[in-house]
């Protein structure tokens, strides 16, 4: 099969990760999507909300569609969570499907700094959305950052309405006490409440 793997903290997950992770599976023609939430981000603050709790507001979101489930496999490496390390262990998990990293054009430039990252794009196509204001990097210039050959690099860009939302925008109007409507899904803003999550109530 070809699978496309979403990796991001998801806290919380809401509307623009749906939206492209949707986009991306339509137009790269992919079999499923694969969210994968960082276990251990490397960049990332270490009080992001618990791991459970952040895979299960991504299993409401995505309830009801059957191309998109959770895979928690970065929970089980050892810290911290880098895609290559992630990449590896999927193949040996699931031998003979197709990967694909899903990303956003911002992220391209930073790809060649990455941990492994020739593994990272030998292990994976990439399905990438163009962002508003930055440029585009081609395949041969990704390719020439990394001293790798061009046919090495599998990119492929997809039309995404552009959805300005952040999570920690989201976390932070939480935490101011306004709403978040329409933003995350409805069952996700119900978790987000009953548990007191992004507010200094949170346990």
């Amino acid at each position: 099969m070809r699978i496309g793997i979403f990796g991001g903290t998801f806290d919380p997950v809401h509307m623009g990760h749906l939206i492209l992770a949707e986009q991306c599976r339509a137009q790269a023609g992919l079999d499923q999507v694969w969210f994968v939430p960082s276990y251990a981000p490397p960049h990332k603050a270490k009080d992001i909300t618990r791991f459970e709790q952040r895979c299960e507001m991504i299993e409401l979101a995505t309830a009801g569609h059957p191309a998109f489930q959770v895979n928690r496999i970065e929970k089980e490496l050892p810290p911290p969570s880098f895609t290559a390390n992630t990449l590896a262990e999927l193949h040996a998990r699931h031998p003979g499907n197709e990967f694909f990293l899903l990303m956003g054009s911002d992220c391209l430039p930073d790809l060649p700094g990455w941990y492994e990252p020739r593994q990272v794009v030998e292990r994976a196509g990439l399905v990438v959305v163009p962002r508003p204001g930055v440029m585009l990097w081609t395949a041969a210039r990704l390719a020439h950052a990394m001293g790798l050959p061009e046919s090495t690099v599998r990119l492929q860009f997809v039309a995404c309405p552009m959805i300005e939302i952040a999570s920690r925008e989201l976390r932070r109007a939480i935490t101011d006490g306004m709403s978040i409507r329409y933003l995350v899904p409805r069952a996700v803003e119900e978790y987000v409440r009953e548990r007191k999550l992004y507010t200094a109530a949170t346990p």
